[in-house]
């Protein structure tokens, strides 16, 4: 009897605390500047027919039916309100536009997207002139069922990836309107590449931990640390990687190890070792610079849900630098392939 009664109140100690401390909201805002006026871009995001070249959710199935439907009267009424999504993968969804005065740069939407958030989101464009120029705010708002409050760490870092990237697509959609010549706008590319397998390599590596410091920092020194060790004799003979062993993005924390395959042509202080990448892989090929690689995780680990496909912990995360600085100096081109390792 004592120990019912101790295990009741421990439960109930265990939900309200649960209750308290779980609020299960997430929000995320981003914000950038193009060079583009203020009521050019306004009139073009008016119309919601235009959002599809640019919302995030939609690259997962770009061949997904897409329909509009007008439901508010007014003045959104010569424009449809609701853009609705039908398809396999990324279920039934839509968004629906908030009616809003003809002179506000601000546009409200309601989002319903079963394949990536539980319950409907707040999706929010606000426009402020800068005098020549147009800062763009992306802002994502939700809440939780009780029962997944517990995710809330997990659903807001999934809403800070989906705010950058609908801003990063939405930049490089208003490049029309750019009025400086001299700088382009460009979105990430992603081309999924199913499931694949890893040849083993030899290589010489250098661990890594990334823990305060940015990840671009610490990779650019390990890369130079073990080239200049290598010497000019050495050549690299392949494309650089990056072995992932613990990937925290909550609490910024990375380690695995950095690798530059070769042959071996000349000693040096290094030995090369033989890197065993076992089990399957999804392969994703991004294009894009270096500072929104991580994007190409977010987009990877949503294919493998999406899919309905289990990762694999016990093997390394991969990121092969296909062509990086060495190849050209533009970062646009820059090429990473990225392997998630699945059962």
């Amino acid at each position: 009897m004592v120990v019912t009664l101790f295990l009741i109140t421990l439960s109930m100690v265990a939900l309200i605390a649960y209750l308290l401390f779980c609020k299960g909201r997430f929000f995320s805002r981003q914000s950038a500047v193009i060079d583009a006026p203020i009521d050019m871009i306004s009139e073009d995001l008016s119309d919601l027919t235009h959002w599809q070249s640019w919302l995030p959710w939609l690259i997962y199935e770009p061949n997904a039916h897409i329909d509009y439907e007008y439901l508010h009267s007014g003045i959104h009424s010569v424009s449809p309100s609701c853009l609705v999504w039908q398809g396999k993968l990324i279920k039934d969804g839509y968004m629906s536009l908030e009616p809003a005065r003809s002179s506000a740069h601000y546009f409200h939407t309601l989002l319903e997207a079963p394949a990536f958030y539980p319950t409907d989101v707040h999706f929010n464009v606000d426009l402020t002139k800068q005098k020549g120029r147009t800062l763009i705010t992306i802002q994502i708002t939700g809440k939780l069922p009780l029962l997944q409050r517990w995710k809330q760490r997990l659903f807001a870092i999934r809403a800070e990836k989906d705010v950058e990237l609908s801003l990063l697509n939405l930049w490089a959609y208003l490049n029309k309107y750019n009025t400086t010549s001299d700088h382009e706008y460009n979105a990430p590319s992603f081309e999924w590449l199913n499931t694949t397998t890893l040849d083993n390599v030899d290589a010489v590596t250098r661990p890594f931990v990334v823990n305060h410091q940015p990840m671009s920092q610490k990779m650019d020194q390990g890369f130079h640390d073990l080239l200049t060790t290598l010497g000019p004799n050495n050549p690299p003979a392949g494309p650089c990687f990056a072995l992932y062993k613990k990937a925290d993005v909550i609490h910024h924390y990375f380690s695995g190890k950095l690798g530059i395959p070769i042959q071996n042509l000349e000693p040096c202080a290094i030995t090369p070792e033989r890197v065993v990448l076992r089990g399957n892989y999804l392969h994703l090929r991004y294009v894009g610079c270096y500072q929104n690689l991580s994007l190409a995780w977010h987009v990877l680990y949503s294919f493998m849900r999406l899919h309905q496909i289990q990762p694999n912990r016990r093997h390394f995360g991969v990121e092969i630098f296909e062509v990086g600085p060495m190849q050209t100096h533009t970062t646009k081109d820059y090429v990473t392939s990225v392997y998630l390792p699945v059962k």
